[in-house]
């Protein structure tokens, strides 16, 4: 073989070396990154899951502890004897982020108030749609401590954009849905006798909360994660309780 010739061999060889080289990168990059892909993948579903368990909706199906609605508009639920620990929560019957703390946590608060574990303190309060919310506070003030629940959940439950504004009529509507028949609490709702009352309970509060719902838990307020999800507020009633 002539020296060109085995220059032209060498140059070949060393071709298909590089070739062969290359191609073992390429399947080497696409394991590393199919791999990556996988971990990512599998990252993101395991989130999923466990923030969809975190904010699964409790469920409780026994009876309540005693509720009653106090001279300052502010509604205890509670069982005789019990004063502490102490929930308070701050609700706007239009505010959106309420209806998903009810929905996942009502159920929850409910069972710990049932079994004298925690006295609960609601504070209706009204600012997210100015007139829908004072409405609906003013009229669940007239409700009595049996329905009070049964009001509040049902205007949660049908709560309509937080930009339309609840009417008398669909509060006496979410009434009758609670079986609230008393003709005089009827006639407390229109004549909407309790909203000087809910205003002033609302800038107090505004004094202390920045929005709803805020949730104080003897005295302290509770993070986002606390009160927006199911374990979060579990695992703070929980500590609080022992």
């Amino acid at each position: 073989m002539s020296k060109a010739a085995a220059r032209q061999s060498a140059r070949e060889r060393l071709r298909q070396e590089q070739i062969q080289q290359a191609q073992k990168e390429r399947r080497r990059r696409i394991v590393v990154f199919t791999t990556i892909g996988l971990v990512v993948i599998i990252a993101i579903v395991v989130g999923l899951l466990v923030q969809a368990n975190r904010t699964k909706p409790t469920t409780y199906s026994g009876a309540l502890a005693p509720v009653s609605v106090q001279q300052d508009g502010t509604v205890v639920m509670a069982r005789p004897g019990v004063t502490k620990p102490v929930l308070d929560v701050y609700e706007d019957f239009q505010c959106p982020i309420c209806k998903e703390f009810e929905h996942i946590n009502a159920a929850q608060i409910k069972q710990f108030a049932a079994e004298g574990k925690i006295k609960v303190v609601y504070h209706p309060i009204a600012f997210v749609n100015p007139q829908g919310s004072l409405r609906a506070a003013a009229a669940a003030q007239c409700v009595p401590g049996n329905s009070w629940m049964a009001f509040h959940d049902e205007l949660f439950a049908k709560q309509p954009d937080e930009k339309v504004a609840l009417t008398i009529d669909d509060l006496k509507k979410f009434a009758a849905d609670a079986k609230i028949t008393d003709p005089a609490v009827l006639s407390c709702m229109e004549a909407q006798g309790n909203a000087a009352q809910v205003q002033q309970r609302t800038q107090t509060a505004l004094n202390t909360i920045q929005g709803t719902p805020t949730l104080m838990l003897d005295g302290k307020q509770l993070s986002n994660d606390q009160a927006l999800t199911s374990t979060g507020l579990r695992d703070a009633l929980d500590a609080a309780t022992k």
